[in-house]
């Protein structure tokens, strides 16, 4: 008898990506993996956001759309998201990037194990389509690996969040939550928080999510009291790793 593919469920915050969110939705609708529920958090938009997003959620009830009525942050709208997830997997993804269509499949693949607690997989920071040919295995690395990942900028790991697959179970159980204080590195410490209570990991050298790179973006519009805090976060980060073996 066939197992069930367990329920992904997809975290989607949107701040003014109007001109972004649709071509996002449609690489997921082409998803070979199609048990996922789409958690659509808009954070009080003054664009076109919230229509784009009322449009879809009529075609498909897989998408569940919240609304903000005033502008809380990235954080507070991931947390809705962990609060109101059913699914036993989940993932964080920007409303304005694209998913190669195994993006989910390989994260119901890589946490078919139950001992296995994060998936990781490559990425693009610009679209140009899938950089590898045919199927890579997975490939486990340890906690020091992963861990060091966080604060090395530019590492094929990394902290991000949006790269992972994460049990809902591990985040409910040790109550790991995105910090709602912070703007930027938010996604570095919540990443931090959750390989310190995590086993074992496993990567995928593929390139299945697809970073799009806006201009206008906060990583680009940081402020220097944001980035004061951001490297607060890190040497924070750093710290909480003295721990781990080497």
């Amino acid at each position: 008898m066939a197992t069930k593919t367990p329920l992904v469920t997809i975290s989607i915050p949107t701040y003014n990506l109007g001109k972004y969110l649709e071509k996002t939705l449609n690489s997921i609708f082409k998803q070979t993996c199609q048990n996922f529920e789409i958690l659509l958090v808009d954070d009080a938009s003054t664009d076109q956001t919230a229509k784009v997003i009322e449009t879809f959620a009529k075609q498909d009830e897989r998408i569940k759309p919240h609304y903000f009525e005033k502008h809380k942050g990235v954080s507070k709208a991931r947390n809705y998201a962990i609060d109101h997830a059913k699914g036993e997997i989940i993932v964080f993804v920007d409303g304005d990037d694209l998913l190669d269509p195994s993006y989910l499949e390989v994260m119901v693949s890589g946490l078919a194990d139950p001992k296995t607690d994060l998936v990781i997989v490559g990425f693009n920071w610009s679209w140009r389509g899938s950089r590898h040919a045919g199927r890579p295995e997975f490939e486990a690395i340890t906690k020091r690996r992963a861990y060091d990942s966080i604060n090395y900028r530019g590492d094929g790991i990394g902290g991000y969040t949006w790269n992972k697959g994460f049990r809902l179970s591990i985040i409910r159980d040790h109550q790991i939550r995105f910090d709602e204080s912070l703007d930027l590195a938010e996604d570095l410490l919540f990443t931090a928080e959750y390989m310190l209570v995590s086993h074992k990991f496993l990567f995928y050298d593929a390139a299945l999510y697809n970073k799009v790179n806006r201009g206008n973006s906060i990583i680009h519009s940081a402020t220097y009291q944001m980035r004061a805090k951001e490297r607060v976060v890190r040497r924070h980060i750093d710290e909480m790793g003295m721990t781990l073996m080497p």
